[in-house]
């Protein structure tokens, strides 16, 4: 709760107080071409305000979730798939190419899976806006630790921004006006959670970012 009235003061000022400022200055505008102008600035900052919103929200959950919620059996194969499936990546970039990249073998981790599923989102939500099309979910195990990562085919930010990303309101140079820094900060905190960590890796005509659990036995797997 502390962590959610912190975040939402630092946060929401600024564009509440821009909202009103734009509407009060389209009630006294006569010319209709400036008027249009100004309700769609009004109506881009909305939809950011909202985006910030699902974010503050989303963090408050989990860092609750991470204290509260039972650690069961979880398939980080079938976090990627649903995120897919749901869909939410053709709204924010219809034209984005996504792939999905997961294999026949269970990768196994003990953890919360709307955490867990919060951290995918915000993962691909962060590729999408700021990555390089074409766009990859995937999991996989890889030895002890089970990765859940996003790739995409963009150089990625400099390594001395990439050190700080994860951090609240931490955001890199080209973030866009409605990136408020939280979606890396989300990861990081399901992350540590769950005894993992984030791994930010410049593979060869890319850049991803994943999240390491510790991998459960295969047993877990359902049968």
């Amino acid at each position: 709760m502390r962590h959610l009235i912190s975040d939402a003061a630092h946060q929401l000022r600024t564009p509440v107080a821009a909202i009103r400022v734009q509407a009060e200055a389209m009630q006294d505008q006569p010319d209709d071409a400036l008027r249009d102008r100004a309700l769609a600035r009004l109506l881009t900052r909305t939809r950011s305000l909202g985006s910030l919103l699902d974010q503050l929200l989303s963090r408050a959950l989990v860092s609750h979730r991470s204290e509260s919620a039972p650690r069961a059996p979880l398939d980080l194969r079938e976090v990627a798939l649903e995120v897919v499936e749901r869909g939410d990546h053709e709204l924010l970039a219809p034209d984005a190419e996504l792939r999905l990249e997961i294999g026949e073998e269970a990768v196994m981790v003990r953890a919360d899976a709307f955490s867990v599923g919060e951290a995918a989102k915000n993962l691909l939500v962060n590729a999408l806006k700021h990555g390089t099309p074409p766009i990859a979910i995937g999991a996989e195990r890889r030895g002890t630790e089970a990765a859940l990562w996003v790739t995409d085919a963009g150089p990625g930010p400099a390594p001395e921004i990439a050190a700080r990303l994860g951090q609240r309101f931490e955001r890199s140079a080209a973030s866009r006006e409605d990136s408020a820094g939280l979606g890396l900060a989300i990861v990081a905190s399901v992350a540590a959670a769950f005894g993992g960590r984030v791994a930010l890796e410049y593979p060869e005509g890319g850049f991803r970012i994943a999240l390491l659990l510790p991998a459960a036995p295969q047993e877990d797997a359902p049968e």
